[in-house]
């Protein structure tokens, strides 16, 4: 009994260590993930809204059209969706889905780290054999690789949004399309320089 205590005495020490390192980039995380990103999603969910019209046919002008031609019952015309409209819409939620992901994945480690230090670290076998268990599926799951890549994820949906927007404001007016395009590339070389 006193080994497993001893051992469980010396290697409280370093699991505390990841947990604090991780738990500190996590709740950080999570501020930014709810606050942040919770704000991106309402934006681009707006966008979304916008954008999603490019893909279905419009009622009302389908009642113009027949108004246009005396009450003449309409005939369905397949819907022609443009290239660049689908590639919007396939960005745009892609982004979404990545925001909404990466929120999720957040929690799950937030839960998951709060399970991993116990309340009194014991000091039987089978507390022992716990504690390896932790550690061995926090090194399988890749535990630290998965809190630390969670921002990325918000990342990559930023500059999925920023390439539709692009695109997006293109197709409405070049001159605005460029100047998003010139501020989306000043951008990512800030972030390039700023991580490098």
């Amino acid at each position: 009994s006193t080994i497993w205590s001893l051992y469980l005495k010396e290697t409280e020490k370093e699991d505390k260590e990841l947990a604090t390192s991780l738990q500190v980039g996590v709740d950080e995380l999570l501020i930014f993930v709810f606050f942040q990103a919770g704000l991106f999603g309402a934006i681009l969910t707006a966008f979304l809204i916008e954008s999603r019209k490019d893909l279905q046919v419009d009622p009302v002008q389908e009642i113009l059209q027949a108004l246009q031609n005396h009450f003449a019952v309409p005939t369905s015309q397949p819907l022609e969706v443009s290239k660049s409209s689908l590639i919007v819409n396939y960005l745009w939620f892609t982004s979404l889905g990545l925001t909404l992901f990466s929120a999720l994945c957040a929690v799950l480690a937030r839960e998951w780290l709060a399970k991993y230090i116990p309340v009194s670290p014991g000091s039987r076998s089978s507390d022992a054999c716990q504690r390896l268990l932790r550690v061995k599926r926090a090194q399988q799951w890749r535990l630290e690789s998965v809190v630390t890549g969670i921002p990325l994820l918000i990342q990559i949906a930023l500059f999925l949004f920023s390439a539709g927007l692009v695109l997006f404001t293109w197709n409405n007016s070049v001159a605005l399309g460029v100047l998003m395009l010139f501020l989306t590339i000043f951008a990512v070389v800030l972030y390039a320089l700023g991580t490098v």
